[in-house]
């Protein structure tokens, strides 16, 4: 989905899980995990920005934290600031929301962590405004799958200035299936629905679908959801506002079937009002380099999908629509003249790491830009802890496109304790500044297609940006200078080979 900023004093809403404990079995909760959260700010504005943090237990009242994590300035032009909750010790455990103001425009991404046990992780980008309607694609409570038990987590963020209730409306297909009120909620205050722990007699074990929310008395929400799957797998994405939808949109990473275990899911949900027949939504998709027998492929819903209905294109259990395996590249879904949202689902299938990420597909019709920003950058930290950036050309005309000359610049955390001088004082002076940004390309990337770079590689390896150091960390800005770009962000961990390190969200784009 995209973010739209204000250009001045914005206010980003950020919905975050902090120190939250839940006990007991899948069945009685979507996760017995202990879950924590950091959210990492980067500064679009040319001056430095002056920020301040308000923080809120779930049941209206307000949070106390430190007071380092409250009031603070971000560097100028792209600089970053993480904020972990899981090291402030004013923060009683518990769950809530976090309101950021600023002097400039911000972005902000937020990581879901179970630290200290089998991992579990998901990501999801900031607000920067609300809307009164959302649509969550996927749902589900309770529902037997390959990979364990599914269950869903909803969480409604009051983003207005004026108390109401909002209503969350489950849809299996076309029917509804129930409708959960929240309480009364404060401006900045957050609802967590748990779909686990709703009664049978509300909503039945081995419900899946979707589901729509709508702030009271035309009050404007945030919304974001967490889908597990078995003990340790979670998929965190961010809810599509109405004013998102549309019929074309773009996946910026596609894999069928690889060697290590990974396979993406396209699941597009239906909102046109009526049915969208068999073979009227396509998937188009490039492959990321050539040199293979199928370099591209065009798929089509076999059935006919309902209104409110969702369809999956799922190439680990669909063996004849999708290439034989270890297939990698970027596409394009075209749904005609019908209304969709799409989420994309990267998971590891009959490997040991079972490990799962989610982002929202980027929509055609959205904000567009030639400049794109990752608020997090990580080259292969000594706790394992490192990213991968797809940057995607906007351009989809195959034939007549333009291709995209981007130039990367990375610019490191000024804080010693995130980009050690060892790593980041590219120009030796003594100091990490602005002045040690590294700048990479340009590179090209063709009509319709992506490029990644993946810094969870050494260096010398095939996309490994090899110009990064090692435990580098801050934040890129890409720049076109031809068409417009985006994409999306994986956060991961090169080390671990259990539970689930797998994120992933989508980045920023300025006009």
């Amino acid at each position: 989905m995209k973010i739209r900023f204000k250009l001045i004093s914005v206010v980003v809403i950020l919905i975050a899980i902090m120190a939250t404990t839940l006990s007991g079995s899948v069945l009685a909760g979507s996760t017995a995990k202990t879950l924590s959260t950091n959210y990492t700010l980067v500064n679009f504005g040319t001056l430095d920005a002056d920020v301040t943090v308000s923080y809120m237990k779930d049941d209206g009242t307000a949070w106390t934290a430190l007071p380092g994590n409250t009031e603070f300035t971000i560097p100028a032009n792209f600089g970053m600031n993480q904020v972990r909750q899981y090291f402030d010790t004013s923060l009683t455990p518990g769950q809530g929301s976090v309101v950021v103001s600023s002097s400039q425009p911000l972005g902000a991404i937020v990581q879901i962590q179970a630290r200290n046990q089998t991992p579990t992780q998901g990501a999801y980008t900031g607000y920067s405004e609300g809307s009164n309607l959302f649509y969550v694609p996927l749902a589900a409570k309770n529902r037997t799958t390959a990979s364990g038990f599914a269950n869903s987590q909803i969480v409604v963020q009051n983003t207005d200035d004026f108390d109401f209730t909002a209503t969350i409306d489950l849809y299996s297909g076309t029917t509804l299936s129930y409708s959960k009120l929240t309480p009364t909620l404060k401006p900045g205050q957050s609802f967590y629905y748990d779909l686990a722990n709703e009664t049978e007699g509300n909503l039945a074990s081995g419900w899946i679908g979707s589901a729509v929310v709508t702030g009271g008395n035309s009050g404007t929400v945030a919304v974001v959801a967490n889908f597990f799957t078995g003990a340790d797998a979670m998929q965190t994405f961010n809810a599509f506002p109405a004013e998102s939808v549309g019929p074309n949109w773009v996946i910026p990473l596609f894999f069928s079937r690889l060697p290590n275990g990974l396979s993406t899911v396209v699941t597009v949900q239906n909102l046109s009002g009526g049915t969208l027949a068999a073979g009227a939504v396509s998937l188009s998709c490039t492959r990321d380099k050539t040199g293979t027998p199928l370099d591209s492929f065009t798929i089509t819903n076999p059935a006919a999908i309902a209104s409110n209905s969702s369809y999956s294109f799922n190439p680990v259990v669909d063996t004849v629509l999708f290439p034989t395996g270890n297939w990698g590249g970027s596409c394009q879904l075209d749904a005609g003249a019908g209304d969709v949202v799409v989420i994309v689902q990267l998971r590891y299938v009959g490997v040991t790491n079972q490990g799962a990420a989610a982002y929202e597909a980027i929509s055609e019709s959205g904000t567009a830009g030639k400049t794109m920003v990752v608020p997090l950058i990580a080259k292969r930290l000594p706790n394992g802890f490192a990213s991968v950036v797809t940057i995607q050309n906007m351009d989809m005309d195959k034939v007549g496109g333009q291709s995209a000359s981007v130039t990367l610049t990375y610019k490191p955390s000024f804080n010693l304790s995130e980009c050690p001088l060892a790593s980041c004082d590219i120009n030796h002076d003594g100091f990490v500044t602005d002045l040690d940004k590294i700048i990479v390309g340009p590179l090209i990337i063709p009509p319709a297609s992506s490029i990644q770079r993946n810094h969870r590689l050494p260096s010398g390896a095939e996309n490994a940006e090899n110009t990064l150091p090692e435990n580098w960390q801050g934040s890129l800005m890409v720049v076109s200078t031809t068409s417009n770009i985006n994409g999306f962000v994986q956060l991961t961990n090169y080390l671990n080979a259990v539970g689930d390190t797998f994120m992933a969200h989508d980045i920023f784009v300025l006009p």
